[in-house]
C-alpha cells in the first residue's frame, strides 16, 4: 500500500510499491538511454530528455492553436454565430474528444504511449489550418471538434508517459514544466496573431492556414525526440478499456467534473473584455497576458506540489479560481475585469500540475494511461454542458455575464469540498 501523504519526509512509492528514501535521485529507465537522469550538482535531478521534448511539443502546438483561438469569437460572430454557437465551439469539440480519451489512455498501457501521442498531434496539425476555409458556424464547430479529437488521442498517453519517466517525488515539477511550456506557447500565439494582423489587417483566414507550419515542426520533433519508457515490469494484456476506479479516484473525478462544469470556454473571458470596451486589436494581448500568468504560475506550482501534497495544492488553485470568477461577476469596468482574468490564469497554473500529480499518485501500478484516460474523459464530457450553461446564462439580460461568472465561482468552491472529502490518508494509495 502506498504512503498516503507524499511529503518531503519518508519514503516515496512508485508503481507496484518499490520505495526510494527521500533525497535519493532517480537513475532513470534501466540501462540508461536518452531519458536517463543524472543527479544535478544541487541534488535536484534534471527532467528526462523525453519530458523536456514533450514540453517543446506542447509549446509549438499551443503556439499554433492559440494564434487562432482568441480570434474565434469575433470570427464566428462574423459568420452569423451567437453566444450559444461560441459556447458550442469548445463544448462539442471537447465532448467529441472525450469519446477517445479513456480508450486511448487504456490502450497506451498495453501498446505504448508514443504511437498515440504521434497520431494525436498529427491529426491536430493537419486539421487545424482548415479553419481558414470554413464559411459557417457549423463548419467552425466541426473543424474545432476534429482538432480537439486529436488532443483527446494524445492527452492521456502523454501525461502517462511523463508519469512513467519520473518518480513521484518530482512529478509535480515534471507536469509543471509541461504546463509552463504549454502556456508559454499559448502566450506567444496571440502575440504572433496580433503582429500578423497588424501587418495584414483582416487576413485571419490566411493566418489560420499558416498554422500548419508549427504543426509539422511538432511532428518532426516527436518523431526524433520522444521515446517510450522501457517497461519496468511486464504488462498483462487488457480486456477492458475502462479500468475500475478506487474510492479516492472516484472522489477526485467527482471534483474534476463539478469544476469542469463551471470552467466553460475561455472565449467568454475574451467576450467579456470586448463587451467592457477592450479594443478588438488588444484582445489577443489580453489572451497573451492570461497565458503568461498560467505559464509562470505552473512552473512554480509544480515544485510546490512536490513539496506539499498535490491534493492541497489543487484545492488552493481552485479556491483562487473561485475568487477570480467572483471578482469577474462583480466587475463592470474593463481594467478590473482584465485583472481578474489574470488571476484566473494564475489559478490554472496552480491547479494543473497538482491535478496530474494527484492522478498519477492514485493510479494503480501499470495503469497510468487508464487513470489519465478517466481524468481527461470527465473533463471533456463536462465541456458541452459547461458551454451550454454559460451560453444560456450569458443571454439572461444585462446581468447574464455576472450570473455566469458567479455560477462558475460556486461550482469551483463545491469542487474543492469534493476533493477534500476523498482526501483521508488511507485513500491516497493506488488500488
Amino acid at each position: 500500500m502506498a504512503v498516503a501523504w507524499m511529503g518531503r519526509s519518508g519514503p516515496v512509492t512508485h508503481g507496484g510499491g518499490s520505495t526510494a528514501p527521500e533525497g535519493d535521485s532517480f537513475a532513470g529507465p534501466p540501462g540508461g538511454g536518452p531519458d536517463a537522469q543524472r543527479p544535478a550538482a544541487d541534488g535536484d535531478p534534471p527532467l528526462p530528455a523525453t519530458v523536456r521534448a514533450l514540453g517543446w511539443t506542447s509549446f509549438l502546438t499551443d503556439l499554433s492553436s492559440e494564434a487562432i483561438y482568441p480570434l474565434l469569437s469575433p470570427f464566428i460572430r462574423g459568420l452569423g454565430g451567437t453566444s450559444i454557437d461560441i459556447g458550442l465551439v469548445d463544448g462539442i469539440a471537447n465532448a467529441v474528444a472525450a469519446v477517445v480519451r479513456l480508450p486511448s489512455g487504456a490502450i497506451s498501457d498495453t501498446l505504448g504511449r508514443r504511437p498515440l501521442v504521434l497520431a494525436g498531434y498529427g491529426l491536430s496539425a493537419v486539421v487545424r489550418p482548415l479553419m481558414g476555409l470554413v464559411t459557417s458556424p457549423a463548419g467552425a464547430i466541426l473543424v474545432r471538434a476534429i482538432d480537439r479529437c486529436g488532443k483527446g488521442m494524445r492527452s492521456a498517453p502523454r501525461d502517462a508517459l511523463v508519469a512513467d519517466l519520473v518518480e513521484p517525488a518530482i512529478r509535480g515539477r515534471a507536469f509543471g514544466h509541461i504546463r509552463a511550456m504549454d502556456h508559454a506557447g499559448a502566450a506567444l500565439g496571440p502575440l504572433v496573431a496580433a503582429a500578423f494582423l497588424w501587418i495584414w489587417p483582416g487576413a485571419e483566414r490566411r493566418l489560420f492556414l499558416l498554422a500548419i507550419v508549427p504543426g509539422l515542426v511538432t511532428l518532426a520533433f516527436i518523431w526524433r525526440r520522444v521515446h517510450d519508457a522501457p517497461r519496468r515490469t511486464p504488462v498483462a494484456p487488457r480486456t477492458k478499456l475502462a479500468p475500475r476506479l478506487s474510492a479516492s479516484q472516484a472522489w477526485l473525478l467527482a471534483g474534476v467534473g463539478v469544476w469542469s462544469l463551471g470552467a466553460a470556454s475561455e472565449q467568454f473571458l475574451l467576450m467579456r473584455a470586448t463587451d467592457l470596451g477592450v479594443p478588438e486589436w488588444l484582445v489577443p494581448l489580453v489572451w497573451l497576458a492570461i497565458n503568461l500568468a498560467k505559464s509562470r504560475s505552473a512552473a512554480v506550482a509544480g515544485r510546490l506540489a512536490d513539496r506539499w501534497h498535490p491534493r492541497g495544492m489543487l484545492v488552493a488553485g481552485w479556491l483562487v479560481f473561485a475568487a477570480a470568477y467572483a471578482g469577474l461577476a462583480a466587475s463592470s469596468h474593463a481594467a478590473a475585469a482584465v485583472a481578474c482574468m489574470l488571476v484566473v490564469g494564475v489559478a490554472y497554473g496552480l491547479a494543473e500540475p497538482a491535478e496530474r500529480a494527484l492522478v498519477s499518485l492514485l493510479a494503480p501500478a501499470g495503469g497510468h494511461g487508464g487513470a489519465f484516460g478517466w481524468y481527461t474523459l470527465v473533463q471533456g464530457l463536462m465541456a458541452l454542458p459547461a458551454g451550454l450553461l454559460a451560453g444560456w446564462l450569458w443571454q439572461r439580460g444585462d446581468f447574464g455575464p455576472s450570473w455566469s461568472f458567479a455560477t462558475t465561482a460556486i461550482l469551483a468552491a463545491a469542487a474543492c469540498g469534493l476533493v477534500l472529502a476523498g482526501g483521508r490518508p488511507s485513500r491516497d494509495a493506488p488500488a
